[in-house]
């Protein structure tokens, strides 16, 4: 069986079999990939949906981890036919190392738990889970494993942490890969190096590309390591294979319009050899535009629908109850995750008392209604600032916590308390002639609508009638302090008692948070946020232009390096690189549409960047405190002013980091003019 005509420039493969598919139509398969789907581990993952409890909405999202899996492997080979063949001559693709990136994305997804990121959920919700207790009688296998990887307890809830152990250790599939291999490199190498080669190629090739990691590179033969970070690209990037399979089936499978047509990325792909990643012609933007709405769409209409959230955060709380009681609690984490399927872990559940009240959710039957929703623009940027912080995985475990303190007031046991986001989309991809994502009007309104779908939303039955006399103790019980003179502005507006409740609870939630920083984190809104009022003020001083986001990003970063060694950032900013990094510019974009940040445009006079001798007038912002920003910090310092000891700690850091930008003065001027 040939249909390598459709992959021209591709190295050959030899099909045995074609797999009908409702999207790709059909994915041929090779010899050693029909055995590795034939293994127990991989069969598995025809009782896994795809979209955990989204089903009980949409019927038709019953489609699993089984094909969604074929449907990456498929997805990796027909990016690889889109990259411009003269732009990337260095790189000399052959068919071993083809077949290796098809295993890879065939594999990524063979360590999700039951009814998918549902399992996950639960240790960040609740990582008490994870103790000294998790340790007691794990298999030697897994320990083994735990040590040779030099993994830690945080990354225990991840399902990519098992499906590298599955690739690893699973004695189904290593020793299939085993035997392709030792075939496939023999004769390359002696017999006593041949075994080291193999393993190295399993342990440090697939596995890690599997899960989107990097690559040891050394151990690996040179033919195969040069195309690394192409293949790597591929698995984990703007527009990787994963994410391109699962927008096409899930809006597919759900009756959402989605026909993303990957033939036009044709020649609009190119390696970008000195990052090893894959950039891209603005022939593609049209591609990246329908694919990021999509996501979009999906996010909005079927992540955030409500029969889904409830269903699986009702599932999450029973497992947590059930596994606090388990006497072997890390082997069955380990058995859920790497031999469960959906119904079992049901009727693990259902063998509870709370069985009746599961089927209930399960079969709909529940009076399911939205009781209480607190939405973005009728939201005073602090509380904006409040729920969003929540919405971290750092902090998931308060959610939780908010709950248990909303139950206690209304007296229902059942509710569930839900912070609805759209994760901002990376944008981390470069373009060809120089220009980034960012840069492109539609994906900034992309990221800016996702913002904007922030809202802290209860479910449950009946109604959310809390008694006036719990409402005035929780009044006065959530105040910060006796004098905090912004309390009225900041919820004023809220007319709604329920409303005002939930802003309390939610800026009560970041006080605790707060508390629990020390003295040696700070949240990452505060950093921002004091290295911007610090800019500003010098701004100020020295009739300077407000900083743009690159130089910013330059304070910042120093600022970072000055202070690492004393303080942690609550969540993710990275410092990498010289230029402006990804993350760093969704947070400026994520405070801007907060309302915490304000710009002006200044236009630039200046070479265009992909036509040199032509001139351009290009739009440039430049950023600084706005009111409601100016508002947060005095908030915070008014906290502090009380000696509230709890805050203490944190105040502390505040002065450290304070200290630290005072003595950066000097470098921040000279960026601002060189800026």
């Amino acid at each position: 069986m040939d249909s390598d005509e459709a992959l021209p420039n591709l190295p050959r493969l030899e099909w045995v079999q074609t797999i009908p598919d409702p999207i790709w139509r059909e994915i041929p398969i090779t010899q050693v990939e029909r055995h590795i789907i034939q293994t127990n581990a991989f069969q598995r993952l025809r009782g896994i949906k795809q979209l955990g409890f989204a089903y009980l909405t949409f019927p038709g999202a019953t489609h699993t981890r089984f094909e969604h899996s074929l449907g990456v492997m498929h997805a990796t080979d027909m990016l690889l036919k889109m990259v411009k063949k003269d732009e990337c001559k260095s790189v000399v693709l052959i068919p071993m190392a083809r077949q290796i990136l098809r295993l890879a994305a065939l594999l990524h997804d063979i360590g999700h738990p039951p009814f998918s990121h549902a399992m996950e959920n639960l240790f960040t919700y609740y990582p008490d889970i994870i103790t000294d207790k998790f340790y007691q009688g794990l298999p030697d296998t897994f320990s083994e494993f735990l040590r040779s990887r030099k993994i830690d307890s945080k990354e225990i809830h991840k399902h990519e942490l098992f499906t590298e152990y599955i690739i690893c250790r699973d004695p189904g599939i290593r020793p299939i890969l085993c035997e392709w291999l030792s075939s496939s490199l023999k004769g390359h190498y002696a017999k006593e190096d041949l075994e080291y080669r193999v393993n190295s190629m399993i342990d440090d090739g697939i596995s890690r590309l599997a899960c989107g990691k990097e690559i040891v590179a050394d151990k690996l033969p040179g033919n195969i390591a040069s195309v690394m970070p192409l293949f790597r690209s591929i698995m984990n990037g703007d527009i990787d294979a994963d994410k391109i399979d699962y927008l096409m089936r899930d809006n597919y499978y759900c009756g959402l319009p989605h026909n993303n047509d990957i033939d036009s990325l044709r020649d609009q792909l190119a390696l970008d050899l000195n990052k090893g990643s894959l950039k891209i012609h603005r022939g593609a933007l049209k591609f990246v535009h329908s694919l990021l709405l999509a996501r979009y769409r999906l996010i909005t209409e079927v992540h955030h629908e409500k029969w889904d959230i409830f269903a699986t955060a009702r599932v999450i709380e029973l497992l947590h109850d059930r596994l606090v009681d388990e006497s072997n609690l890390g082997p069955r984490i380990i058995e859920i995750f790497t031999r469960w399927i959906d119904y079992k872990l049901v009727d693990y559940l259902i063998e509870k008392e709370s069985g009746r009240f599961l089927e209930q959710i399960l079969t709909t039957q529940y009076a399911l209604t939205d009781l209480a929703r607190l939405e973005y623009l009728e939201t005073h940027p602090s509380i904006r600032a409040g729920i969003d912080i929540l919405a971290d995985q750092d902090v998931n475990h308060h959610i939780p916590k908010l709950q248990e303190e909303l139950r206690g007031l209304s007296g229902n046991p059942n509710l569930v308390v839900h912070v609805q986001t759209v994760k901002l989309p990376e944008f981390s991809m470069s373009l060809v002639d120089g220009g980034e994502l960012l840069g492109d009007a539609i994906l900034r309104g992309i990221s800016e609508e996702s913002v904007s779908a922030l809202q802290l939303v209860v479910y449950g039955d009946g109604t959310l009638d809390i008694p006036n006399d719990r409402l005035e103790a929780a009044d006065a019980n959530l105040k910060p302090c006796e004098n905090c003179k912004l309390k009225v502005k900041c919820i004023g507006n809220l007319v709604d008692g329920n409303k005002r409740l939930l802003a309390e609870l939610a800026v009560h939630r970041y006080r605790e948070i707060v508390k629990s920083c020390g003295k040696n984190q700070v949240t990452i809104i505060d950093f921002l946020m004091l290295v911007i009022e610090q800019v500003t003020k010098v701004c100020s001083e020295k009739g300077e232009h407000y900083p743009t986001r690159q130089s910013l990003y330059k304070i910042a970063k120093r600022l970072h390096a000055s202070v690492s060694d004393k303080i942690r950032i609550l969540g993710t900013l990275d410092f990498s690189e010289d230029h402006i990094t990804s993350s760093f510019h969704q947070q400026l974009r994520k405070y801007e549409q907060l309302g915490l940040i304000a710009y002006t445009r200044d236009i630039r006079r200046l070479q265009s960047e992909d036509q040199s001798s032509i001139e351009v007038f290009r739009f440039d912002r430049r950023f600084h405190l706005s009111e409601y920003g100016k508002m947060w910090l005095e908030k915070i310092r008014s906290r502090f002013s009380c000696r509230i000891e709890e805050y203490e700690d944190y105040k502390n850091t505040w002065e450290l980091l304070s200290q630290a930008l005072k003595e950066q003065r000097e470098y921040i001027c000279n960026v601002l003019r060189d800026g």
